[in-house]
């Protein structure tokens, strides 16, 4: 552990080039491409390690011992370094047994063998068990430890930390907080640049804590209620889009102005073709089309790989719910291109629509303590830059409607 004595606030002695933190979703074929950009990192776990993460088991791209392996030593070959997450919110108090520990130190002992020298937490205890009994490997606290001022920070780099991902979702156009925490702490920070989480969202806790469970191997079915909420959310209230603390890639330089030259691109699993675009869109500072694009982590033509029986793994659970009420979900899904492809993006937000000077609107507001109905400035901008297909729209909000009934009047359980 690092020494907690009092260290006086300080920027980087020495500037440091921007580059990436980019999503895995385990093609080889993607990898060479990658070369030519600032690639410094990808991101992503073993879908059936036993350690809780940040997604849905049901998320996890079908993946082998051997696959990630050979992966890890593709990455390397070009230049790429590999992170491991074990990012989870919770372990459901397993990390005080011994069958966890063991666990643990056997996945971190193989990790080391292939090559892996990053991981990814986001609980205190699990960055001490790192530090301590894996010295060589460099540790990235994540966004669930919700770091968003000074003062947190500088508690996780006192703890070891060798970098943070700051809780994006809320501060991204917080310039006062962004230029305090990278005054306060030495350590490498990380912004994400393409979420479209809702502003401060108010479900954050619970969906992380839900999704930590549901990266287990369970039998248990796992609902993302949080994410068809704000998913709905977006659809009734198209400024939500712009609300979300996203990043442009032409505002880059504002934040490596304040130091930050580390940006995370989500989202794990999408197509090849949608991460290469993501990275050359951030890497060359410029994009003119459809920002949704860039942002969501469905609606794509090309289809996700998913394992075998998908649904029947995941979702066909008769002991604890009626298969036949999960009908309105599956089309959700369907209508929704979650999980397959759609001929094209029924969300649009025109990049060339919003003002050049889109950032500046923020820096005289602090969003969080607003009311967003007396200030009207997304709502503006929304205005002019966000469309949804009507028809789309007036389809899956009735499918909303299905599923809440299904769910709220415990008829999916039958009760």
């Amino acid at each position: 552990m690092k020494a907690t004595g009092s260290a006086a606030p300080a920027v980087r002695d020495t500037p440091r080039a921007t580059k990436f933190s980019l999503a895995a979703n385990y093609d080889p074929e993607l990898v060479p491409q990658l070369a030519g950009y600032p690639v410094d990192e990808v991101y992503g776990k073993f879908p059936t390690d036993g350690i809780s993460g940040g997604r849905p088991r049901y998320l996890a791209t079908p993946l082998s011992e051997t696959d990630l392996q050979n992966y890890i030593r593709l990455l390397e070959s070009h230049g790429i370094a590999f992170n491991y997450l074990l990012n989870g919110a919770c372990f459901g108090n397993r990390e005080w047994t011994r069958q966890w520990q063991k666990r643990m130190t056997d996945l971190l002992t193989k990790l080391g063998e292939w090559g892996v020298r990053r991981v990814t937490v986001s609980t205190p205890f699990l960055l001490e068990l790192v530090k301590r009994r894996f010295p060589d490997f460099k540790v990235r606290v994540g966004i669930y430890a919700q770091v968003d001022t000074p003062r947190r920070a500088r508690f996780w780099e006192e703890l070891g930390a060798d970098a943070i991902v700051l809780e994006s979702f809320s501060i991204n156009r917080n310039f006062r907080r962004l230029a305090a925490i990278r005054q306060t702490v030495r350590c490498d920070l990380e912004l994400i640049a393409n979420h479209v989480c809702l502003m401060n969202c108010p479900m954050q806790t619970y969906h992380q804590n839900g999704f930590a469970h549901a990266a287990d191997e369970t039998s248990t079915l796992f609902i993302d209620y949080c994410f068809m909420r704000c998913s709905r959310l977006r659809l009734q209230d198209p400024s939500q889009f712009i609300k979300s603390a996203w990043i442009r890639p032409e505002d880059l330089a504002v934040y490596e102005a304040m130091g930050y030259t580390s940006f995370k691109l989500l989202e794990r699993g999408i197509p090849s073709a949608e991460l290469l675009r993501r990275v050359k869109a951030y890497s060359e500072r410029r994009f003119d089309g459809n920002l949704a694009e860039l942002l969501l982590s469905y609606g794509f033509k090309q289809p996700v790989r998913k394992e075998s029986f998908w649904n029947l793994r995941h979702f066909w659970k008769p002991s604890q719910v009626n298969p036949i009420r999960l009908k309105p979900l599956l089309d959700l899904a369907r209508l929704q291109g979650w999980l397959s492809p759609l001929p094209e993006c029924p969300i649009r937000v025109e990049a060339r629509n919003i003002p050049e000077n889109f950032l500046d609107g923020f820096r005289d507001r602090d969003c969080a303590s607003m009311d967003c109905q007396t200030c009207g400035y997304c709502e503006r901008i929304a205005a002019q830059s966000v469309s949804i297909s009507p028809g789309y729209r007036i389809e899956v909000l009735k499918k909303y409607e299905e599923m809440d009934e299904t769910m709220a009047t415990g008829k999916l359980w039958g009760v």
